[in-house]
């Protein structure tokens, strides 16, 4: 009997181990869920104010474009407009693909804050 309470002693030991490891887990690949869905809507945040300059600089160019009669300004805004817009595009296509693709992970974050 005596080997058999010993190992059992030392499967609890074991257990309360891995059982410590796994707690430690959750808290760190919570924090790591939480730091990665900000870093997506970063992201989002970005591609918005790209959009926003582009919109910005358009407005200029035809604010001086048009009183003067000079085309050079509404070009000038025009280019960055568009700079601007491919841009916060490509940044509002690459968000939604790692929305998409960790959609996933952020639903275990809501399950392991349960």
């Amino acid at each position: 009997m005596d080997k058999k309470d010993s190992s059992e002693k030392d499967v609890d030991e074991k257990l309360s181990k891995w059982n410590d490891i796994f707690e430690e887990l959750l808290i760190d690949s919570k924090t790591l869920i939480e730091d990665l869905s900000e870093g997506i809507n970063h992201i989002a945040i970005s591609a918005l104010i790209l959009v926003g300059i582009g919109c910005a600089a358009l407005i200029i160019g035809f604010d001086r474009g048009l009183p003067t009669d000079e085309i050079k300004y509404i070009a000038m805004g025009f280019i960055i407009f568009c700079i601007t817009s491919v841009n916060g595009a490509i940044t509002f296509r690459k968000w939604y693909t790692l929305k998409k693709r960790y959609k996933h992970i952020q639903s275990l974050q809501k399950q392991m804050t349960k």
